[in-house]
């Protein structure tokens, strides 16, 4: 497992909307197109997290530290 990987995508889950809707989609292409290397194992841990709580998490954020670029509405 490459837990860089993994906390690079789980920051950007809370940090990024526009990333957040991508993995919506799906997770392994939006993982993909920004070049996240993640293991069968831990592509399929991630699926299972929920974004609904993910979103809550992300409402509590400064909007400081999110990516300018992507509202989180």
């Amino acid at each position: 497992m490459s837990q860089d990987a993994v906390e690079r995508v789980l920051g950007r889950l809370i940090t990024d909307a526009r990333f957040c809707r991508a993995v919506g989609d799906s997770l392994e292409a939006a993982c993909l197109q920004q070049g996240y290397r993640l293991s069968p194992t831990e592509l399929r841990l991630l699926s299972e997290l929920e974004l609904t709580r993910i979103a809550a998490l992300a409402a509590g954020i400064d909007p400081g530290l999110c990516r300018a670029d992507t509202p989180l509405a």
